[in-house]
């Protein structure tokens, strides 16, 4: 509604606005966005599904519009508690936990390619060498960081959670 003052200035009286007509942010449209995603990974919409309505959120301006992109989902995600196991540990033939025993492989493999990456960098080194240039030893620094990355990661327990130190209990 518009009115004129005595002054003959236009002053306009705006109806109050329903948040449905109000402009969105990008972060409003990053949730929504979060939300179908969310919605997609509980098996509710199809990829096809989400991509159609993440492109539609994107190109919405008004919450309203992006109120369409989610009116048939639930409200909020649907919260799933994981069972619990009551199962005893699973222990290998040694005693030590399949944890550890994991960690213990896992840190076989990781030995293994970086001594075999030295053991390449080094004979290289001692063709160019034998070869008749000796040159700066550049091979220990692709082994020294990395085998000292090894070590530290040894000693701080290599992220097996049941070890302290690298040693078992």
């Amino acid at each position: 509604m518009a009115w004129v003052d005595a002054s003959g200035r236009i002053g306009v009286v705006s109806e109050p606005q329903s948040r449905d007509d109000l402009r969105a942010s990008d972060v409003d449209r990053q949730r929504v966005v979060d939300r179908l995603s969310a919605a997609q990974a509980e098996g509710r919409l199809t990829l096809a599904e989400l991509d159609e309505r993440t492109r539609a959120v994107w190109q919405a301006r008004t919450y309203g519009e992006l109120g369409k992109a989610t009116e048939d989902l639930p409200a909020v995600p649907q919260v799933i508690t994981p069972m619990t196991s009551t199962a005893e540990p699973v222990v290998a033939e040694n005693g030590e936990s399949a944890e550890l025993a994991a960690a213990r492989e896992q840190r076989k493999r990781e030995v293994a390619a970086w001594a075999a990456v030295s053991l390449v960098n080094l004979s290289v080194w001692l063709v160019i060498g034998i070869a008749g240039s000796w040159v700066y030893p550049w091979w220990l620094w692709v082994a020294g960081p990395w085998g000292a990355a090894l070590v530290f990661k040894w000693i701080n327990g290599g992220g097996s959670g049941s070890t302290s130190h690298g040693w078992r209990h």
